[in-house]
């Protein structure tokens, strides 16, 4: 049943001073960039509850290599084995919980106290040395006090990463040795002589073996040592029972003749995730790197779910897939953040208890991952953002995934409120979105004081209908020619039949549209881009020009183009620059 309330980490590879509280969620997921410390925290709480009796540390795990500073993990546990509260254990160093408040006192125990638990802190120091030394600990006047790597191998603590093929051997420290510890037979109440015995029957069955091949050397063997002067008659070959040492993980679970080391990276992760829910139905703690790692979409949701239902024991992941975030609960989601010059780390839980967070997560998980997001209103801007990607670097600008920026879909109906709920998160938000909807601008100000910056079109405006508007002529009659190609089959009455339904003065619609520019033929062309012609009897029905991803990169692609061409002072312009800009502030 052990669980970690507290965790306290300082001068340990890329953190420098760490101290988070995980409250009483079972599963706690790490999301963040690259390089963020998440692999880093998993590391130091199995470094802290470490079963071995030594690890190997190198000057390259201090912080920026500064030896003279010691690494420092400390572990605040609950619900450990209550063998460990005995005197002769460390029952003298029990600090206490208050469950209510969850404040952490370091007073012992009082009596009677419904609402307060034990809790003990271990800490791992590592000097200069490179020798780790583990202590449990208080802030009394008292020493601290070594524990041993059995009692810590008592609290269940195994990390399931790249480096798993030791999970599917029988030695001491591994998980399927702690499961067979765990058993209650009476037959098992030595558990090492176990798997002793079982080594030493299966040495028996391979004594019988003649190893006939081998008999002719033997022999020869023999009669040279009777040469010499020495009997050695009764010789023959067999295995050497040491190269049958548990301590050499030669004993191992297989499938037929294929031992588990040898499958898949997926079919590996999760037998080994089998081999640690079973030994964690009675409590224990599950370290998780890349959770995603082997496993198809589907597998990884249902793994998710799975360990969801793991309720005695608590469970810490990292990851990077979106399938895994949708899956989690948004109060489990711990966010990362490290600057790239390592001068700030910080964990942001997202949420305690909040729905709406909730549906964000799982509507637009990817904007969790990021350190800046830009909302976006639908399709048509996620298609601009694309197309700004390329034009990014087509001028030596870095693309917005390596200035940690994002962009996702606000879906129209749920723009403000996505903006919130991602701004509320710690994250740099922005909202590129339209000015053509009341409802939506009558938020906006609230939304820039709670420090949402807003990337909008003129008053009444979508976004085509304010490029179409700033573009050069010669941008525009590629708009044109585009919609001709793509959604009229090249039908260019048809088109222009579109083009005159919108135009406002009637008779004064121009023979050729291509050839007059004037604000009102722009308008016209604007306002056909975005009407949605229903089908009637057989005409197919024909969508709006750049509803879609694919068509507003296009539309991007065109309005970046033009874009040195296009009045300075224009809306337009002025959206993509400095929305360019706010990417790389």
């Amino acid at each position: 049943m052990t669980r970690i309330k507290k965790l306290a980490v300082k001068n340990f590879r890329g953190i420098k001073d760490l101290s988070i509280e995980f409250g009483d969620e079972n599963l706690i997921c790490f999301i963040g960039r690259g390089d963020s410390g998440k692999t880093t925290i998993l590391e130091a709480i199995s470094s802290v509850l470490s079963s071995s009796w030594n690890l190997a540390f190198y000057d390259t795990d201090f912080y920026n290599c500064n030896i003279n500073s010691p690494i420092e993990v400390e572990a605040s546990i609950i619900s450990f084995p209550e063998r460990l509260l005995s005197d002769e254990k460390y029952g003298l160093y029990v600090r206490s919980l208050n469950v209510e408040t969850n404040e952490t006192y370091d007073e012992a125990l009082p009596d009677n106290s419904e609402n307060i638990i034990p809790v003990l802190t271990i800490k791992l120091t590592v000097d200069k040395s490179l020798e780790p030394r583990w202590t449990v600990i208080n802030t009394r006047e008292q020493e601290e006090k070594q524990i041993s790597a059995s009692d810590r191998a008592t609290l269940n603590c195994f990390m399931v990463s790249d480096y798993i093929d030791r999970h599917f051997s029988w030695n001491k420290g591994n998980p399927l040795f702690s499961l067979l510890k765990e058993q209650d037979s009476p037959e098992l109440s030595d558990q090492s002589s176990v798997v002793i015995d079982s080594l030493r029957q299966a040495k028996s069955k391979i004594d019988e073996f003649p190893f006939s091949d081998l008999k002719e050397v033997t022999n020869l063997i023999k009669k040279q040592a009777a040469v010499f002067g020495l009997d050695i008659s009764e010789t023959h070959t067999t295995l050497d029972f040491k190269e049958l040492s548990i301590k050499d993980g030669r004993i191992s679970l297989h499938e037929n003749a294929i031992p588990f080391r040898l499958k898949g990276k997926g079919s590996k992760r999760l037998a080994s995730f089998a081999i640690q829910s079973a030994l964690l139905k009675n409590g224990g703690i599950m370290l998780v790197d890349e959770i995603e790692q082997g496993l198809e979409p589907d597998r990884v949701k249902q793994l998710i779910r799975t360990l969801k239902e793991q309720q005695p024991s608590q469970i810490f992941l990292t990851t990077h897939s979106r399938e895994v975030v949708t899956e989690t609960n948004a109060s489990s989601l711990f966010l990362t953040v490290k600057e790239i010059n390592g001068s700030k780390f910080e964990i942001r839980r997202l949420s305690t208890n909040n729905d709406r967070l909730q549906k964000a997560v799982r509507a637009c998980s990817e904007a969790f991952f990021a350190k800046k997001v830009i909302v976006c209103e639908g399709a048509t801007e996620i298609g601009i953002c694309r197309a700004m990607d390329k034009w990014r670097t087509s001028k030596n600008k870095e693309q917005m995934s390596f200035k940690d920026c994002a962009y996702v879909d606000g879906t129209g109906n749920t723009l403000v409120e996505r903006s919130k709920e991602i701004q509320q998160a710690g994250i740099n938000t922005a909202l590129f979105c339209d000015s053509d909807d009341l409802s939506v601008n009558n938020q906006k100000n609230s939304l820039e004081k709670s420090g949402v910056d807003i990337f909008d079109c003129e008053t009444d405006k979508c976004i085509e209908q304010q490029i179409i508007s700033d573009l050069p002529w010669d941008g525009v009659r590629e708009i044109v020619a585009y919609a001709l190609d793509v959604h009229y089959n090249n039908d260019k009455g048809a088109l222009v039949d579109s083009i005159k339904s919108k135009f406002l003065l009637g008779d004064d619609f121009p023979l050729n549209v291509l050839e007059a520019d004037t604000s009102d033929i722009r308008d016209a062309i604007a306002l056909a881009s975005i009407t949605n012609k229903k089908k009637s009897g057989t005409t197919k029905k024909r969508e709006e020009w750049f509803k879609a991803i694919h068509h507003g990169e296009k539309l991007g692609d065109i309005a970046f183009k033009y874009l040195d061409e296009t009045e300075q002072n224009s809306r337009s312009r002025k959206i993509l620059t400095e929305l360019s800009d706010w990417i790389d502030r």
